[in-house]
């Protein structure tokens, strides 16, 4: 009796994702099959969605990974405290209104946003410190006139239902791109070719490229070369946009330290 056929990483990878298992565990496979294809977009989508997106400007963040909170604190007024008290971003010192909102940015890897899921308690909700937390204290304490009201932390609340909307959306890019691959990989092959991949990373990640079958008949298989849509955005504006970038980020560091020794000047 022969032994039953071993099945392709690619079958292997739509039965792990079919069966729930963990979208990080689906992901590190998916960059095995990124090597065994040659694509370098497949692995570093993959990668990118483990590793984090640390070093990606704010527009180039997928919109999933941008998550609605509130604004809440905890404090001590006088003999009493409170906690989880919700503001608005209006609330917070002029200097930061612009920059925070009631919205959090997710640049973390995968795994990451899982384990802040998992340990999100009864509650269900996931606390992340606002930036600047401690200048903001203090400014906000300063500014109440109240000697004996010291702010502890301040904090966005994110449901953690909105996170698991989060990782959902990456479960579902998945899903998307095996099938744009099963379409295209010939049943006999253990992978897509290289061009096949990253026409696929392009229709489902990035909304570009044309989409393609393969036929399968008797064992045979028909290509199709597929040339991709190149954005309008080319080098020129992309390399713009990062320099307006740093230096829109440098000016808001400059203010910063100018507004905390104005505030130092005066205490």
């Amino acid at each position: 009796m022969s032994d039953a056929p071993v099945p392709s990483l690619l079958t292997e990878i739509e039965r792990d994702l079919l069966d729930g298992m963990p979208v990080a565990d689906v992901l590190r496979k998916l960059i095995v099959l990124g090597g065994r294809a040659g694509s370098s977009e497949l692995r570093d989508w993959a990668s990118q969605e483990l590793r984090g997106y640390a070093d990606v400007l704010v527009d180039d963040l997928p919109d999933y990974r941008k998550i609605p909170a509130i604004i809440q604190l905890d404090a001590i007024v006088g003999a009493g405290g409170v906690s989880h008290l919700t503001i608005a971003p209006h609330e917070l010192p002029e200097q930061a209104r612009e920059h925070i909102k009631n919205q959090v940015l997710f640049f973390q890897g995968i795994g990451e946003i899982q384990a802040m899921i998992d340990g999100s308690g009864e509650g269900k909700t996931v606390r992340v410190s606002l930036p600047g937390e401690r200048v903001l204290a203090q400014w906000m304490d300063k500014a109440s006139g109240n000697p004996y009201q010291h702010i502890n932390a301040i904090y966005w609340s994110v449901s953690a239902s909105a996170l698991e909307g989060l990782v959902d959306q990456v479960r579902t890019r998945l899903a998307e791109l095996l099938g744009e691959l099963r379409a295209v990989t010939p049943a006999n092959a253990d992978a897509p070719t290289a061009s096949q991949a990253a026409n696929a990373v392009n229709i489902v990640i990035h909304g570009k490229g044309n989409r393609v079958n393969v036929a399968h008949a008797d064992g045979e298989s028909a290509s199709a070369s597929v040339k991709v849509d190149q954005s309008a955005d080319g080098p020129f504006w992309t390399l713009g946009r990062r320099i307006g970038a740093i230096v829109v980020g440098l000016a808001t560091v400059a203010a910063t330290v100018i507004a905390w020794w104005q505030f130092q000047g005066s205490a």
